[in-house]
């Protein structure tokens, strides 16, 4: 990165990416490690115990973490560390980020017909920039599609919210 303006400055570098991906798998082979230990990880008479495989898998992802952070602290100690993300790049994914958090949480309270319907029609008209008029036709429609899919044809249940329980489904 060699411009200066705002947009292009690193948020995030590589290496600092790296290094939290590295404990984070660190820390979930810690508990596969535990689990499995907890469930047997030994040979038994019969052959290997139900947590055998699984913690194993556990110590390999634990050591070749580790061998990155090792990596890390001494062969990428002098280089020069890359920008992972730049301000720009990571407004770009929290557009889309946020929005899909929040929709996730709305599924428990208003269903998934409805939070999607809402969903859709809000990207429409933010980010592709179409008529409210047409982003609401369309996430209707799409909703509509998808209850008559899931419900109606396969019969799967899917959360739903206050309006399907006014509408008796």
């Amino acid at each position: 990165m060699h411009g200066n303006s705002d947009s292009e400055r690193a948020v995030v570098s590589t290496r600092t990416m790296e290094v939290a991906v590295a404990i984070g798998i660190m820390v979930f082979a810690a508990i596969v490690m535990v689990s499995n230990f907890e469930l047997g990880a030994a040979w038994g008479p019969d052959g290997p115990e139900a947590g055998y495989f699984p913690f194993y898998v556990g110590v390999l992802m634990f050591v070749a973490s580790a061998m990155t952070l090792i990596g890390q602290r001494v062969i990428h100690r002098a280089a020069e560390d890359a920008a992972f993300v730049d301000r720009g790049s990571l407004w770009r994914v929290l557009q889309i980020l946020v929005p899909t958090a929040i929709y996730t949480v709305f599924i428990v309270y208003i269903g998934i017909y409805v939070a999607s319907a809402i969903f859709i029609a809000i990207f429409m008209i933010w980010l592709g920039r179409y008529r409210s008029l047409v982003a609401i036709a369309v996430a209707a429609a799409i909703a509509l599609a998808l209850f008559l899919t899931f419900e109606v044809w396969f019969l799967v249940p899917l959360p739903k919210g206050p309006l399907e329980t006014w509408l008796g489904y």
